[in-house]
């Protein structure tokens, strides 16, 4: 009888993690079949750089095999060489290659949080019970719907590659060895940053890991010249690294604009979005591909208070549980997260204030910070006589979120399966939001509903009336329905308000074709291609109009 026990108690922990990874599979066994979306159209499908794998050692040397659009071209080789894998794998741009590898990565790095949850909470308290608590954390952060959001948009395999990159860095320093002795766990951290420049947040995340659980010393101490030293001399191989790997980023990055404003706004608007982020992780209900989020531009608006107020806060919370040993990972989860959210939500003014997919990374440690707390709570209780209820309490609950969460992620797959379920809930989700009404309008326009499609992007003219690709699309429309003359007024329209912008050329240049102007059309598909050479639609179009070129000069 003692040995069935013991038996069942071996085996309960692989079954539970094995169960875990089904229920993972099977919350997003929906997604493989999902579309290409937004940022996959310039960086996957048009571009023509990724649609062979001998191009891979010109990915670490230029940054215009990223995008097919100049102002998007970060230096992101690891995930440009990924995407043309998959285009070879998957014979062309075959979505389900292209999901099979991001989501295959996304496990590995939920095994490798797995490991390095245990290790955290080993450090804190040793006790048999954390690897139990480490994989409720891997499970919830693997099936939770705001992470769908980041699995299902194949270009976002950025964050995945990059807080992989971190996650497998800080496994190989804490473990110790000859990865740490020869500084082996370096590599993957340059991996993280060639993914998405976030990933140089692996130095002071491995500065936070030796401060708290090898140096066992809280953050006030941690200012102590001593304390910062001894850090300092364990951890400087990490800066230097991280340091040389951002740098030489934005130094290859010369095309790439954050597309951003107002770099004052942005910096107001951005504390009343962190607790977007933060109270998604509890009620993730608002999750959008693309969320309409006004600047703030008044420093006593109350949104900028609250959002103060709350950072704030969560800092002192941060500074009260490092005073412990057993409750530094609550310290480290929220130091975690907005270490994360720093290089997105600071100085750097994007496009968009605010995106769901950024969470991705700083979840990490947000769900580290939630469920550690959750455990010593329940810990405590079940310590008690009356508490005998607290664990048996604590595993119910647990599998009720966690299918809760699954069921939400399925959904979220089945918003993200086509391009029309996707703008359609952007667009019912922020009706005020021009480019999701636009996009909405493009779909309408494939699927021949002409009226509708003007009727959206009438609309969408109100709040982004400079937009480019709006009077390209807003052209096509007009040239569908007989209006060439007001056709061309909006494509030169687009290249009025995006010079640089090698689309305004291409569809300009393919309209100019289509009716008969073949000289000019050649003139602003050349333009096109010299301003993009990764833009495989202007490549083509040019090529098609060589082919024309005996007829040119009639």
């Amino acid at each position: 009888m003692i040995r069935a026990r013991r038996a069942q108690r071996r085996f309960a922990y692989p079954a539970a993690c094995a169960v875990a990874l089904f229920v993972t599979v099977g919350a997003y066994a929906n997604h493989f079949h999902g579309d290409f979306h937004f940022d996959d159209s310039h960086t996957i499908q048009n571009n023509a750089f990724i649609r062979s794998v001998r191009n891979i050692p010109l990915f670490f040397t230029s940054t215009s095999t990223f995008s097919s659009l100049p102002a998007n071209q970060s230096y992101r080789p690891l995930v440009t060489t990924t995407l043309a894998v998959d285009y070879w794998l998957g014979g062309g741009l075959n979505p389900v290659a292209f999901h099979v590898t991001s989501f295959s990565l996304f496990l590995i790095q939920c095994a490798l949080m797995l490991v390095f949850f245990r290790r955290v909470m080993d450090r804190a308290r040793p006790d048999h019970d954390n690897r139990w608590l480490a994989l409720l954390v891997t499970a919830a952060y693997a099936l939770h719907p705001a992470n769908a959001e980041t699995v299902n948009y194949i270009i976002a395999r950025s964050e995945i590659l990059s807080t992989l990159g971190v996650v497998l860095a800080l496994v190989l320093f804490a473990r110790g060895g000859a990865a740490r002795r020869y500084h082996l766990y370096l590599i993957p951290a340059v991996a993280a940053v060639l993914g998405k420049e976030t990933g140089a947040m692996f130095a002071p995340l491995l500065f936070l890991y030796v401060v708290f659980f090898e140096r066992d010393v809280s953050l006030r101490e941690m200012f102590r010249p001593r304390e910062i030293v001894a850090a300092l001399r364990a951890t400087w191989p990490s800066f230097l690294v991280c340091s040389v790997s951002v740098y030489t980023a934005i130094r290859m990055a010369t095309t790439y604009t954050p597309g951003g404003t107002s770099r004052w706004q942005y910096l107001l608007t951005e504390p009343f979005v962190v607790i977007h982020y933060a109270r998604s992780l509890f009620l993730p209900i608002s999750l959008s591909a693309d969320t309409q989020w006004p600047l703030v531009a008044d420093p006593l608006d109350a949104r900028v208070l609250i959002g103060v107020a709350f950072l704030a806060t969560s800092l002192a919370l941060a500074w009260v549980t490092s005073r412990r040993r057993e409750t530094r990972p609550i310290a480290f989860g929220v130091l975690w997260f907005f270490l994360a959210l720093l290089p997105t939500s600071s100085l750097v003014p994007l496009a968009e204030p605010m995106n769901d997919h950024r969470m991705f990374f700083p979840f990490v440690g947000l769900m580290l910070a939630v469920v550690w707390g959750i455990g010593l709570a329940v810990k405590r209780l079940a310590a008690k006589r009356s508490g005998a209820w607290a664990r048996p309490l604590l595993a119910s609950a647990a599998v009720a979120v966690l299918l809760a969460m699954a069921y939400g992620t399925r959904q979220r797959n089945i918003v993200w399966r086509t391009e029309e379920s996707l703008w359609l809930d952007a667009t019912n989700k922020s009706p005020d939001n021009g480019r999701g009404l636009m996009n909405y309008g493009v779909i309408q326009m494939n699927k021949g509903n002409l009226i509708v499609a003007d009727e959206y992007f009438d609309r969408a003219l109100r709040y982004i009336p400079q937009y480019a690709y709006l009077h390209v699309n807003i052209g096509i429309l007009k040239n569908a329905l007989g209006q060439p003359a007001e056709a061309e007024r909006h494509f030169r329209e687009a290249q009025l308000d995006d010079p640089r912008n090698p689309v305004s050329y291409t569809y300009f240049a393919r309209w100019l074709m289509s009716r008969g102007r073949t000289v000019e059309a050649l003139l602003f598909a050349q333009r096109a291609v010299e301003l993009s050479p990764a833009d495989g639609d202007a490549r083509n179009l040019l090529n098609d109009l060589a082919l024309a070129k005996p007829n040119l000069s009639r």
